[in-house]
């Protein structure tokens, strides 16, 4: 089994819908996740595209939006891709509107042969004031040697910085490969918010416990005790057996 890292259309950022791109290397059978975060916690979104499949949400508590303040939303898609090269898919405002919202596609690739199962995320907050982001997550999402695991984080204002440690997973039974920053942003529209993500391939072991992830920003100013992350589960198995045939000899 060999899941693959592709690619990823960036980061945006925005007080109104977005349209995250899908990096024209994506082929059919792809694995695409597109995860976004925002404020305010309890906002109202949508996949305005065929195919797109949520897997549930997170927040981080229940404060207001402000300048630097205010909980965060977090929220995964994904969709098998049927085509080369699939359309954008639009990340829809609703309501409550957006104060301000983080988005990035990524793409994953599989052996010939593999099939994708769904991918399984779990959700966790960092509600601790620092420089430091510490995430232990809701559940164990039933890690084992072969999956990967993508991770995102958004966090409630552009003061935290880029991050000079990544967001890293870990998990007890497990032992992970080298984490890969794939996208980091900050801006200072709407109420202000970063927006961090990496991957980390399993190498061997089972997961027997919820997981952890922890990273480290630059700056602690403004209220950065709102965070919310998703540690995304991939998997991918290859079908065994053959099937069988009754060879059937008419007469003369």
């Amino acid at each position: 089994m060999a899941i693959g890292y592709r690619a990823n259309g960036g980061v945006d950022f925005g007080i109104n819908s977005l349209t995250p791109t899908i990096d024209p290397s994506q082929v059919t059978g792809d694995m695409m996740i597109l995860i976004a975060g925002g404020k305010p916690f309890d906002l109202g979104w949508s996949v305005g595209a065929a195919g797109w499949t949520a897997l549930g949400s997170g927040a981080s508590g229940s404060t207001a939006a402000g300048v630097d303040i205010g909980s965060m939303k977090f929220q995964v898609w994904y969709k098998v891709a049927t085509t080369d090269t699939e359309a954008n898919p639009t990340l829809t405002e609703g309501t409550p509107a957006f104060n301000i919202v983080g988005c990035s596609l990524h793409i994953f690739s599989k052996g010939a042969g593999e099939v994708w199962g769904t991918p399984v995320v779990v959700y966790g907050a960092d509600e601790t004031d620092g420089t430091a982001l510490s995430f232990t997550f809701a559940s164990d999402p039933g890690v084992t040697a072969g999956d990967h695991i993508l991770c995102g984080v958004a966090v409630n204002t552009d003061a935290i910085g880029p991050l000079t440690a990544n967001l890293t997973p870990a998990q007890t039974g497990v032992t992970f490969g080298a984490t890969t920053e794939r996208n980091e942003g900050e801006t200072t529209s709407g109420g202000d918010m970063s927006f961090h993500s990496t991957d980390t391939p399993v190498t061997s072991g089972t997961g027997s416990a919820a997981p952890t992830a922890t990273g480290t920003g630059t700056a602690s100013g403004g209220d950065i005790d709102r965070a919310e992350a998703a540690f995304i589960r991939l998997r991918v198995s290859t079908p065994t057996g053959s099937p069988s045939f009754i060879v059937i000899t008419a007469g003369v």
